[in-house]
């Protein structure tokens, strides 16, 4: 049984923080040198979804597209449900009624828009700002909530698992060219607030075992609390995961980034809960020889 098992976790702290740690640094240089690439939710731009009725040909409509449009235009070409359905992407239209001209030129009137969407860049802008502004405060605040509930040393291992856990994820979103949008921050919020509650399960044992034994090994009691919040993190974190596994390949292609996102941020807040918060709070309490507070 999981809960019978005595894993020694402290052993391999120093080496899983080394791990993490490279590719934390490799994360974070790719965010610096490459970059996110960002969807017209935070660069402006239009986003049209056109079903087509006859065959499609997307080099001779992207060529056609660019030609009256005067501007780079995405075209992807979407099959679900027999039906045949294609995606534009391009800068900013400020007369949407130019992508019905150039459509009825290619397709006569076997077409139909189902959806236009566009955001300006001053929309787009003011999003982004709102975004990061979001990440920012909720980390903020986090770290006073666990400073309150706990202490600071607390909070400091927690802001590193979840600071981890998030810029581990766009990492990952860089490396492999995919966009940042509206839904992927709502993913990031989602990961840093599961994150969270995984690591407040394990401070709570951690404390509750400290008070209990206040001049015990501290690396034993932490070793003691990983292993009895075990049970309940590998559940929680393995059925979680299987229901977002299942929206990841039946979602939809609107809804696999976000999906995607959350298969990610679930193992790494499982990960970092037990190999980030824990070590770097044990390193505050020995170094600081931080006293059980009593009740």
């Amino acid at each position: 049984m999981i809960s019978k098992i005595n894993f020694n976790f402290t052993n391999y702290f120093k080496s899983m923080l080394l791990i993490s740690l490279v590719i934390f640094l490799v994360s974070v240089t790719s965010l610096l040198i490459v970059g996110v690439k960002s969807s017209i939710d935070f660069t402006g731009g239009t986003l049209i979804n056109v079903q087509v009725d006859t065959d499609v040909n997307l080099s001779n409509l992207r060529q056609v597209l660019e030609q009256d449009l005067k501007q780079p235009v995405s075209v992807v070409e979407v099959n679900s449900n027999n039906e045949t359905y294609i995606l534009l992407k391009m800068g900013y239209l400020s007369n949407e009624q130019v992508i019905n001209d150039v459509l009825s030129k290619v397709y006569d009137n076997q077409y139909s828009i189902n959806q236009i969407e566009s955001i300006g860049p001053k929309i787009g802008d003011e999003l982004k700002v709102n975004a990061r502004n979001a990440i920012i405060a909720s980390l903020l605040l986090i770290a006073l909530y666990i400073s309150i509930r706990f202490d600071g040393y607390y909070a400091i291992g927690s802001l590193f698992a979840l600071l981890h856990d998030v810029l581990i994820t766009l990492g990952i979103f860089v490396f492999m060219n995919m966009e940042i949008s509206i839904s992927i921050i709502a993913a990031l919020l989602t990961i840093v607030g599961y994150s969270l509650n995984d690591t407040i399960v394990i401070y709570d044992r951690i404390r509750e075992n400290m008070l209990l034994n206040p001049y015990r090994d501290k690396k034993k009691v932490f070793n003691t609390s990983l292993n009895q919040t075990l049970n309940r993190t590998l559940v929680t974190s393995i059925t979680t995961l299987i229901v977002v596994i299942v929206l990841y390949i039946y979602g939809g292609d609107v809804l696999r980034p976000f999906s995607f996102a959350l298969i990610i941020g679930i193992i790494l807040g499982t990960y970092s809960s037990i190999f980030i918060a824990s070590p770097i709070t044990l390193y505050l309490e020995e170094k600081y020889n931080i006293e059980a507070e009593e009740n």
